[in-house]
């Protein structure tokens, strides 16, 4: 086989396995992106009083996430009974869905 020829075989198989590397790699990313997608969907939150405020919590955790600066007792008594006892909360799409009911920023 020729010098070229050589060459030639070498760049070609370079690209496959380049190519190929670069395909399981996308999958990959794409499989990372789906996990932490689900993980974050099932994963359980709890809103509730803390030191006067409303705090987010990751279940079973006692240092929240995240307080607000909205104080507990602003909001109406029902809410504030909720808030007391801890609302439990499946997704951060419902963790949204709750701060803007409550309108916390």
């Amino acid at each position: 086989m020729s010098f070229y020829g050589k060459l030639s075989a070498a760049l070609i198989s370079m690209v496959l396995v380049g190519g190929g590397a670069a395909y399981y790699s996308n999958i990959s990313a794409d499989v990372m992106k789906q996990v932490t997608e689900l993980s974050d969907s099932i994963s359980c939150y709890i809103i509730k009083e803390y030191q006067g405020m409303i705090a987010l919590f990751k279940e079973g955790s006692d240092t929240p996430l995240a307080v607000y600066s909205l104080p507990a007792d602003s909001l109406s008594s029902a809410d504030e009974e909720l808030l007391k006892e801890g609302i439990r909360l499946r997704g951060s799409d419902e963790v949204t869905r709750l701060l803007e009911d409550l309108d916390i920023e």
